[in-house]
């Protein structure tokens, strides 16, 4: 899974709470998952996000940080772990792109 990307940050929401969130095309819907290949379209349309590789684990690693989202305030931890739900989002993903 070393060759797949996300996008995301750690987002603030309309409650003030800040969570680690990845992009997606809706609310409600899986994130974006991307290949290697397409980092650098990635780095032209996301401005607003950071860009994380997947680990085996489906731990995020930090690739590629936005100096737009930075001074957003969107914070770019280095490692994520994922909770259950980002967990599952995640790999219900991946079971799209494999079908």
């Amino acid at each position: 899974m070393a060759n797949y990307l996300v996008a995301g940050g750690v987002f603030r929401d309309l409650d003030g709470n800040e969570s680690f969130t990845l992009v997606c095309p809706a609310p409600g819907e899986l994130p974006y998952v991307m290949s290697e290949g397409e980092s650098s379209y990635f780095k032209l349309i996301w401005q607003d996000a950071h860009l994380y590789q997947v680990e085996n684990d489906y731990s995020l690693a930090l690739v590629a940080p936005s100096a737009e989202a930075l001074q957003w305030g969107v914070l770019a931890p280095e490692k994520v772990t994922p909770d259950p739900t980002l967990c599952k989002k995640l790999k219900t993903a991946f079971k799209a792109l494999s079908a």
